[in-house]
């Protein structure tokens, strides 16, 4: 019996996590903001205790600030935490991709391109929400194609912080989307089998985005590939 509760509250927090992370990818809660529990609470009806918890969930992830008397504030983004965020991504997509160069089957690639398409499609739209999700779910699906599960694990933790960045420059004023970077290139270079052309395609997705060249990790990057 208590095991079947134990259950029930991981899954409300979870809920309520998946809930204010939406929130937060669509602008309802911007960096630097407080999470509104009262206003949580009565939007889900549930108690503070399952909000509290998912609080503490997403402070360990990374996404909340909890003050000492409790406040949770939404993280903020500086330059070089957009720089980091950016190399980390880059690393974990190149291992990535080439892993799944050797790991995958064509019909992965298939379901790649699939998710690309409805990427591309709700961009088109002008849906950015949905548009954060499926970049996510495409990202994240070559890590699982990539066949090691701790890198699956650290690309799932790392977009979370990647899709609220997102939304955050999605939504500058001026930001246009044809600046939003498309992902053939990426997937005929997984479908060639081809590493150098996959390392040039994915270096070009990402390394404006994260203003990488203007970094301190701009000796890392390789473009002649």
């Amino acid at each position: 019996m208590n095991e079947k509760k134990d259950k029930v509250k991981i899954n409300l927090a979870q809920y309520v996590h998946d809930h204010i992370m939406e929130m937060l990818i669509r602008q309802e809660i911007k960096p630097g903001g407080k999470v509104p529990e009262e206003k949580i609470s009565e939007m889900l009806n549930v108690s503070r205790t399952p909000i509290r918890e998912a609080i503490r969930i997403l402070a360990a992830e990374g996404m909340v600030n909890i003050s000492p008397n409790r406040v949770a504030e939404v993280i903020s983004f500086t330059k070089e935490d957009i720089h980091d965020i950016g190399m980390v991504r880059l690393s974990n997509d190149l291992l990535a991709g080439k892993l799944a160069i050797y790991n995958g089957s064509n019909a992965d690639f298939q379901r790649l391109a699939e998710i690309a398409d409805m990427c591309e499609e709700y961009a088109k739209q002008g849906d950015i929400f949905n548009r954060i999700i499926f970049d996510a779910h495409f990202h994240n699906e070559l890590a699982e194609i990539a066949g090691n599960p701790i890198l699956l694990r650290f690309q799932k933790e790392l977009y979370q912080r990647i899709c609220f960045y997102q939304s955050i420059e999605y939504a500058r004023p001026g930001f246009k989307k044809e600046n939003i970077s498309h992902h053939d290139p990426i997937i005929r270079a997984l479908m060639n089998r081809n590493e150098a052309e996959y390392s040039k395609a994915i270096q070009e997705h990402l390394i404006e985005f994260y203003d990488l060249r203007n970094s301190k990790y701009k000796v890392f990057l390789n473009e002649d590939n």
